[in-house]
């Protein structure tokens, strides 16, 4: 049976690593193009947004309901960790991954329905000379960092990804059955 995915990431982070086959420069949604295309299982739905989508000149509360539908109806959410995913001198409050994380972890009701929280599974996005050294987990945004220590959210790198996708958003699912609801970080 396949599963729904929603991809979180920052849209623009100049920062990666060249995909083969991506207009220069590679953003972080060419990876998500990547997933989509060749690592998704056939019967695996995306949930995420198209590369090709524009939708900043919404409104925040706009995208908000537009990103809580897609989130609301997947069951993993794969987080891509980039140099620059996370703002400096930005609450993690203001920006958009955190409150994408919090929303897959969230059992929430809609027309007599119950979503359960989703699996999460954190890829290091290799940088722009192929390395993974800007990398520390004390530097995420909290409730990333909390939930990786807490054992819930697994976390591989690119090129592990790209080799064993299957194996590693089943260990995904496997640490959200063997969390316990009560150490999960939940709010921001």
């Amino acid at each position: 049976m396949g599963r729904k995915i929603f991809v979180s990431y920052k849209y623009k982070d100049y920062d990666v690593k060249s995909l083969p086959g991506a207009t220069p420069p590679t953003w972080p949604c060419d990876y998500v193009d990547y997933i989509k295309n060749n690592v998704l299982a056939d019967d695996d739905i995306y949930k995420g947004e198209n590369s090709d989508e524009d939708i900043s000149n919404w409104e925040d509360y706009q995208i908000w309901e537009h990103l809580k539908k897609k989130i609301y109806d997947s069951t993993v959410t794969i987080v891509l960790i980039s140099p620059n995913m996370k703002e400096a001198g930005k609450w993690q409050r203001s920006q958009w991954i955190p409150w994408e994380i919090s929303y897959s972890l969230r059992e929430t009701t809609r027309n007599d329905r119950t979503s359960h929280n989703n699996a999460i599974l954190a890829v290091i996005l290799p940088n722009e000379k192929g390395k993974y050294d800007y990398y520390d987990k004390n530097n995420l945004f909290p409730i990333l960092k909390n939930n990786i220590d807490n054992g819930y959210i697994t976390v591989e790198t690119w090129e592990d990804f790209v080799k064993y996708p299957n194996a590693d958003i089943q260990e995904a699912i496997d640490s959200r059955e063997k969390t316990p609801k009560y150490k999960i970080q939940i709010n921001l």
